[in-house]
């Protein structure tokens, strides 16, 4: 039967992600829907530790304050609305109380210093390279917070822009971690705030310009996520209902490319089982009292053992704690 669609089918992967792999994840949304795949399945993941960031240079300053371990203090906030906010940061930071924002941003920063010392792997994903440049200082901001526009140039970087910034950085990196794998991916999140044409250009942009820090580094590779959306899936039913984002079946689309390139057998393995445990956990019984449900969660607690067993650097804890709550109730 003929293909109606292109399908990229990508090689396996030489760099292997195992079950006990050390993660970050930093850039746009698309990398929170990835890295909280892995999250759930009890990989060892951090998650954008400033929020959302969608310009690389927002990422590249991001990831200079986790490898400096730079602690905030209150001179790098601003009130706007009656909240607190960092131009460094997504405005899931922002809050009314300045102190508990500050602990929240000082307390990721740390987190993500370690997981960048510590981490196998490092999943970097541009959104746009459009950028808001705030008049008083001169800097590239990550979140505007709804200030005027009046404060901020707009305009798109260069791939040398991009490419210059991430030469050092990347050489930096490697230099505290040597262990670490950079894996680059072009988010397939439209920005159309940017017009249909400038999106695009916004695009080929950052693709240029992983294409050449791929070229230029030892231990940097590109995924392609944006292809995956745009190229094999194709149709807007891939899409949220805000034809912007990609649907969840498109994530889970990209999510099994992944695995298949990149995870060694073990973890093939281990996200099975964990697959199987994801569902318990979502599992909602018609009696939750009933001896049947206690049996099934007796049984899930036998395989929660078994797992550990098996893979016994995994981080089941939580999902035992789940299941013995749950048992305790009967």
């Amino acid at each position: 039967m003929s293909e109606f669609r292109t399908v990229i089918k990508l090689q396996e992967s030489d760099i292997k992600i195992s079950y006990d792999s050390t993660l970050l994840f930093i850039g746009s949304c698309f990398s929170d829907n990835i890295g909280s795949k892995f999250k759930e399945r009890r990989f060892e993941a951090g998650i954008n530790p400033f929020g959302v960031l969608y310009n690389p240079e927002s990422v590249k300053r991001g990831l200079e304050i986790l490898l400096e371990k730079s602690i905030f203090d209150e001179d790098l906030l601003f009130e706007h609305r009656g909240l607190w906010n960092s131009f460094y940061h997504h405005g899931r930071f922002s809050g009314v109380d300045k102190r508990t924002v500050l602990k929240n941003i000082n307390r990721d920063i740390i987190r993500g210093h370690e997981l960048l010392k510590n981490a196998g792997f490092l999943f970097v994903t541009f959104g746009t390279s459009w950028v808001y440049r705030n008049v008083d200082d001169g800097m590239v901001v990550a979140n505007c917070h709804k200030l005027p526009a009046s404060r901020f140039n707009r305009f798109r970087l260069g791939v040398d822009d991009i490419v210059d910034g991430y030469d050092e950085l990347i050489a930096r990196m490697k230099e505290f971690n040597r262990d670490l794998k950079i894996i680059f991916t072009v988010s397939p999140v439209r920005h159309l705030k940017d017009g249909a044409h400038g999106n695009q250009l916004s695009k080929a942009t950052l693709l240029l310009a992983v294409d050449k820090l791929t070229e230029k580094h030892e231990n940097v590779f590109y995924f392609p996520a944006y292809e995956l959306v745009m190229d094999d899936l194709r149709d807007y039913r891939f899409y949220d209902d805000d034809m912007v984002h990609p649907s969840a079946q498109a994530v889970d689309y990209i999510w099994e490319n992944i695995s298949d390139v990149y995870f060694d057998k073990k973890a093939k393995v281990f996200v099975k089982e964990m697959d199987k445990i994801i569902k318990a956990r979502e599992h909602r019984p018609f009696n939750e009292k009933s001896k049947e449900y206690q049996m099934f969660v007796s049984g899930l607690l036998r395989r929660l053992d078994e797992i550990k067993k098996q893979f016994t650097l995994a981080g089941l804890e939580e999902d035992i704690e789940i299941f013995k709550r749950k048992l305790a109730e009967f």
